[in-house]
């Protein structure tokens, strides 16, 4: 039996991400009249574990919960932090407690990010450049550096065999429903709408970023 909403993406890639339907407010400005989803993604490789991103705190037990319907959290080898905001990395200090042989992965402008905000010990934290991979056994994850998209540590993470980008916040809409855009009224005027609320200061990196 499945505990709590999963979605099976693609084959061993596991939306285990939380909805919020009662946030009504972002960064103490932005309204959110239909609430706020937190996503965070379970890559099982053939020979190691990733998850990507995390969720805000206050829901790791629902993350922890789905985790469970197909690993044990201390079973994950990599906790990849596309992003230091609590929406993405708020559950990393209870991940991180539940397992002692995962790394946090993130760019080298995050390492300071990871260690004062989540206390993430030097130790248990993995550099990784643009460009780099990580094989976890037939998937492989690809980094992406994206600073100021839209803070300085900013990257993306690309899943090569399935084709799939994990591209933190740069494609954002603040919505508690849906999976996939198709299943969204007015997908359009929620995206245009985060990118005037969210993206529109970085519209120079933006572009520079699409181009590359």
């Amino acid at each position: 039996m499945i505990e709590g909403e999963v979605v099976e993406i693609a084959k061993n890639v596991y939306w285990v991400g939380v909805r919020d339907w009662t946030r009504r407010i972002f960064d103490a400005l932005i309204p959110l009249p239909k609430g706020a989803s937190y996503n965070a993604y379970l890559i099982m490789g053939e020979n190691s574990k990733a998850l990507i991103d995390t969720v805000n705190p206050g829901f790791e037990k629902q993350l922890e919960g789905k985790i469970r319907n197909f690993t044990k959290p201390d079973e994950i080898d990599y906790i990849v932090m596309n992003h230091a905001e609590p929406d993405h990395a708020g559950s990393i200090p209870y991940l991180m407690k539940m397992t002692s042989k995962a790394k946090l992965v993130t760019t080298r402008r995050g390492v300071k990010m990871a260690q004062v905000f989540y206390h993430v010990p030097t130790e248990r934290i993995r550099i990784v450049d643009d460009n780099e991979i990580i094989d976890l056994g037939g998937k492989t994850l690809h980094f992406i550096e994206a600073p100021m998209l839209h803070w300085p540590e900013t990257m993306f993470t690309y899943l090569e065999e399935d084709h799939i980008l994990f591209p933190c916040d740069f494609f954002g809409s603040h919505l508690a429903m849906g999976v996939y855009s198709d299943e969204i009224e007015d997908i359009v005027i929620h995206a245009q709408r985060y990118w005037g609320e969210i993206m529109m200061p970085f519209r120079t990196m933006a572009k520079k970023g699409l181009k590359t």
